[in-house]
């Protein structure tokens, strides 16, 4: 059966426009007839039809093996070809063909290293622009990129290999980034294959794994799974699959199941009448994990010492375990005016600095941040004074950061939200200090930025939530400079904006938070709390909270609506400037009642960004 081809798109990437290929007039050796330059052709009308006709001609030329002046070979297999298209695409052929002490003058040239298939495949790219890449191929063809000097060949095939990661072949996908150093791709291949296990172990890749592979696989703590019963049967679905070779590495790989874990009913019923676990010791480590199920802390297992003497994991995975955890990501210091560079993580109810995951340098601060599906996107800000255009995902799984593309307009002080795993950017200030109206999407496939129709006033600082399948923006600064209470609904099914009910009052750098059915505006510098109901375009005001809380993010943490930190004026930080504070309040939307909460943030923080995560 032929593999699944990952892409037949037209990732059009001109052969001669990524290379980096030498110029002809860096070899002075070589005799170059003069060049007319561009100007001599003088400034006629541009035909914008020509090259891509031009293109579409070669390849008939290529096919037809017409005017072709050089056979490539490769496995005593030959490809007819024309030079001068070699040497534009490719610093290796030019090298070969022209830049050497004796350029190949005869019609042949062999090519070393590199399989008849994928050269055919690369040969392909070169006159179209396209790149047949699969998963079965990609082990050739992207050494051979490599070895032929195609950058941009190399890059789509990455690019192509990122979209195409699902539970089906992330094993795969992972070896091959493991063996070329792509990082990207492996960790992406990486956080699949933790976080949908119960797939990856039902496919062909896992079955076809080395027993090194599956040790380390079995064992990694931050599987997300419910219980450790799916450990169980992956470990003994991959013996079966070979029982003759497999089953002596029962003994090795079986301690890496975490048997306190598992379900009561697996245990009784699976476990314990398997015949690979029917001998005295590990009888003893079933029914000691059976009679602490539950607890979730093996240290009271009347044999926890047995168990450690034969080499087993007590510890429960990190994937499994059911309690929420809070993120804090940038803050403008009360003393320097930048963002610190430094993440907290809420662990086991005290804060903890993410000192393997400092903010990237080139985050300076009035960024907008948002939780989208692979974690969390950093978008704009402020570069040396200006907006900026630089966007960053940290994975919520890895703690890692990597940087996506670039916006389209650089922005600051915008708003931003995830609806159906594609983030949208909203308004901001623009690069010429004017507010800006401009709305822009993040493809599911994290590669481009997509323009949309603009929000029907320009905005600064807006408040937005996602609700459904729709983007609600709140509020902001429009371009008189005035506080707004405009509230527009963006209805991705039809990709049109919507005005709605005005906000019963000004909301002055607060922040919006979803609570079951409904949208809520809270803090900010006037105390704010209102609710909105999207169904019947209505609000309601609540009762304010106690302190000021501007630019303090909210989040919904066990069923209460907390706000966190921000600017206060009651807490200045200099004679201008309203400085931060480390208080958390919490709003009881069934009361509507507002307490402060017995948490508070790891310091004064002033402008800054939290979120849940599992």
């Amino acid at each position: 059966m032929e593999s699944e081809t990952l892409s037949h798109d037209t990732r059009s990437v001109t052969p001669t426009e990524e290379e980096g290929t030498e110029s002809f007039q860096d070899h002075p050796d070589v005799c170059i007839p003069p060049v007319i330059a561009v100007e001599d052709f003088g400034s006629g009308k541009s035909d914008c039809n020509y090259q891509p006709r031009v293109w579409k001609d070669m390849g008939k030329l290529f096919q037809q093996e017409t005017l072709s002046d050089i056979m490539l070979m490769a496995e005593g297999q030959t490809i007819p070809c024309h030079k001068f298209l070699l040497a534009a695409a490719s610093e290796y052929f030019y090298s070969k063909l022209v830049a050497a002490s004796d350029p190949i003058n005869n019609s042949l040239l062999e090519i070393e290293g590199v399989s008849f298939q994928s050269l055919k495949v690369i040969v392909s790219y070169i006159y179209s622009g396209n790149i047949n890449i699969t998963v079965d191929n990609a082990v050739e063809v992207i050494p051979a990129c490599k070895v032929l000097k195609l950058n941009s060949a190399y890059d789509t095939c990455v690019a192509c290999l990122l979209d195409s990661v699902d539970p089906m072949n992330c094993i795969g996908l992972y070896n091959i980034a493991t063996e070329h150093d792509m990082e990207h791709l492996k960790e992406r291949s990486s956080e699949v294959m933790v976080n949908n296990f119960k797939e990856v172990v039902s496919g062909p890749e896992y079955h076809n794994m080395s027993v090194d592979d599956v040790d380390k696989y079995i064992q990694n703590d931050g599987l997300r799974i419910p219980n450790e019963d799916s450990v169980y049967h992956a470990l003994i679905s991959w013996i079966r699959f070979q029982p003759d070779e497999r089953s002596h590495h029962f003994t090795e790989l079986v301690k890496r199941v975490r048997f306190c874990f598992c379900s009561r009913y697996c245990m009784e019923h699976i476990v314990s009448k398997e015949p690979l676990m029917d001998t005295l010791e590990y009888q003893k480590t079933i029914l000691s994990a059976m009679k602490h199920q539950g607890d979730h802390h093996y240290d009271v297992c009347v044999d926890k010492e047995h168990d450690e003497n034969l080499g087993w994991d007590l510890r429960p995975r990190k994937g499994y375990e059911s309690k929420q955890s809070m993120i804090i990501i940038g803050d403008i210091s009360d003393l320097g005016g930048t963002t610190s560079g430094e993440c907290w993580r809420l662990e086991n109810y005290g804060w903890e600095v993410l000192k393997e995951s400092p903010m990237p340098p080139e985050i300076v601060g009035l960024f907008s941040a948002c939780m989208a599906r692979y974690g969390i996107v950093v978008s704009g800000g402020s570069s040396q004074g200006k907006p900026a255009s630089q966007c960053w995902l940290l994975s919520t799984s890895t703690y890692q950061w990597r940087p996506l593309p670039d916006l389209n307009t650089a922005r600051l002080r915008h708003a931003s939200v995830c609806v159906g795993g594609q983030v949208y950017v909203i308004g901001g200030e623009g690069t010429r200090q004017e507010r800006l109206s401009s709305v822009e999407t993040l493809q599911r496939n994290g590669r481009q930025w997509s323009t949309l129709p603009q929000l029907p006033q320009a905005v600064e600082h807006p408040m937005a939530a996602a609700y459904g399948q729709c983007v609600y923006v709140f509020g902001g600064i429009n371009a008189s400079g005035q506080h707004s209470r405009t509230v527009y609904v963006y209805r991705t099914s039809t990709e049109s904006w919507k005005k709605l009910a005005d906000m019963p009052g000004i909301c002055a750098f607060g922040a919006a938070v979803v609570w079951k059915d409904m949208i809520y505006l809270v803090g900010g510098f006037r105390r704010s709390c209102m609710s909105f109901d999207p169904v019947i375009n209505a609000w309601t005001t609540l009762c304010q909270c106690r302190y000021e809380h501007a630019d303090g993010p909210a989040l919904v943490w066990k069923d209460r609506i907390l706000v966190c930190g921000g600017r206060s004026t009651e807490t200045k930080c200099d004679d201008s400037k309203a400085g931060g504070t480390s208080m958390i309040e919490e709003y009881n939307p069934v009361k509507d009642t507002w307490a402060i909460s017995q948490m508070e943030l790891p310091q004064k923080l002033r402008s800054h960004f939290m979120f849940v995560t599992e």
